[in-house]
């Protein structure tokens, strides 16, 4: 993508004579890439300047800079076809926030998502959430249901997967959760806690069902609950995976999305709550080892309930720039207070200011940046 832009720069920038006032100029100006915000100001543009959304094919960026005649645009679409620049980035136009939880309705005790029965109770639900981030995020922010897709339950037998899977529940993913979360403006993210299979067999199985060939639809994985064969309850003890196997699933994602030609690219979170970073051991060993792949977005999550200095701590060694340069999305879960499982909420629930690190903690701790993406439970 890089190549084609600065070929676009170049070339049209030559057509023009570099003169901005002519259509030519004004192409290779819209073409050029945004200079980079103050990281000391604010962390979010002004409420009357939407963030700049990159053209989605050269006759888009023509018509852009052709603007305000569309004559001139429609004859550059006509002569130059919409040729794609690549799949979009969806963590660049989007703050994404997640609601975690299995599905509508079903077992409050996991999540949010389970408390709410609909999209119109889910809407009404993170109003506070949306103008909070709406208010600090440097994007839009963007709703999604997080779908437990794949459920660790205790393992039957020595060859049991210990997984539990939602279509295979009765659930209509994309009549009753993608296709409505479309016309809505919202991601799906499909979640899978491993058990005893390979995280490539998930990437598999929901390219198989069509899942991922819709946009708005991306993955997480749960290293917690990756289950040995001599262990029977997934996440006890708390499970591992490693760069070897997240770069395996990013190769598949990557490859799925260049082969079908799709529009976006595929959101990969993987939740974590342990690092060599700031503990002996980690549930991602290796974790230096993890490549980057431009048809992906790799996020990883500070996963795991407590205090915001806790919370702080772990998100600052989980998504250290520092130890682990190449990563460059971020996220973070929120444990809201939950009656039905008071041991696993947060204490207390950290403060969007906090959560963006405007605030410090009881400590004097701040996030060292904001999250990309905020999983709410």
């Amino acid at each position: 993508m890089f190549d084609r832009r600065s070929f676009l720069r170049q070339g049209l920038g030559l057509l023009s004579g570099g003169a901005a006032g002519t259509l030519l100029g004004r192409v290779a100006a819209a073409s050029a890439p945004a200079e980079p915000s103050d990281v000391a100001g604010s962390l979010r543009p002004p409420a009357e300047i939407s963030p700049p959304q990159p053209p989605e094919s050269i006759a888009d960026l023509i018509c852009e800079a052709a603007e305000p005649d569309p004559g001139i645009c429609d004859w550059w679409s006509h002569v130059l076809p919409a040729t794609p620049l690549g799949p979009l980035s969806v963590l660049q136009r989007h703050s994404v926030l997640s609601v975690y939880g299995r599905s509508f309705g079903v077992a409050p005790v996991l999540g949010m998502l389970g408390a709410v029965n609909s999209f119109d109770e889910l809407e009404h639900s993170v109003e506070p959430w949306v103008r909070a981030m709406s208010e600090f995020a440097e994007a839009p922010v963007q709703v999604a249901p997080h779908l437990i897709y794949a459920l660790a339950r205790s393992c039957r037998s020595a060859d049991d997967s210990c997984m539990i899977f939602l279509d295979a529940s009765g659930v209509d993913l994309v009549e009753e959760y993608i296709k409505p979360a479309a016309d809505r403006g919202m991601a799906v993210i499909l979640d899978s806690q491993i058990g005893r299979l390979s995280p490539t067999y998930f990437i598999r199985r929901m390219i198989n069902a069509g899942y991922l060939a819709y946009p708005n639809v991306h993955v997480a994985l749960d290293p917690e609950f990756v289950t040995r064969p001599d262990q029977d309850t997934p996440g006890k003890p708390t499970g591992m995976l490693s760069a070897q196997s997240i770069n395996q699933v990013q190769a598949l994602l990557a490859k799925y999305v260049r082969d079908e030609g799709l529009s976006h690219k595929k959101v990969l979170i993987v939740h974590q709550f342990v690092d060599d970073v700031t503990d002996s051991w980690s549930m991602v060993p290796g974790k230096r080892n993890i490549q980057i792949y431009p048809e992906v977005e790799l996020v990883f999550d500070a996963d795991g309930f407590g205090s915001p200095n806790a919370k702080v701590h772990k998100y600052n060694a989980i998504t250290s720039p520092t130890a682990y340069p190449q990563i460059e999305w971020r996220g973070l879960k929120i444990f809201q207070h939950n009656a039905r499982a008071p041991w696993a909420s947060d204490t207390p629930v950290m403060t969007p200011r906090q959560i963006y690190g405007l605030d410090p903690t009881s400590n004097g701790w701040r996030m060292w940046a904001p999250p990309h993406l905020l999983v709410v439970a």
